[in-house]
């Protein structure tokens, strides 16, 4: 994670998901990232970074997700859920850019 501290990425590092503004406003509107804000005490917001690093955070992100898509099965909600997969999978983290 050190290289994306420094934004010194290697081809491959990163699995990345890009949203465009109809599938931002819909995971707005499904409240995963308020849900997620209040569930772990952090602030996934416009003009702010924010990560989920920790194995146990990112269980809960999970679980909140799913929960999400059981109401909402949206195609950004699935998306998101594949990433939280990946980060535990690999050990890494959820990192939020907007």
């Amino acid at each position: 994670m050190k290289r994306l501290d420094f934004d010194d990425c290697l081809d491959g590092d990163l699995i990345e998901l890009t949203l465009d503004e109809d599938n931002y406003a819909n995971l707005l509107k499904s409240n995963v990232i308020n849900q997620l804000n209040n569930a772990l005490g952090i602030n996934i917001d416009d003009y702010e970074d924010e990560k989920i690093i920790n194995i146990d955070k990112l269980i809960t992100a999970k679980y909140i997700i799913e929960n999400s898509i059981i109401s909402n099965n949206s195609k950004v909600l699935i998306q998101l859920l594949n990433q939280v997969d990946n980060a535990i999978k690999y050990k890494t983290g959820l990192f939020f850019y907007f």
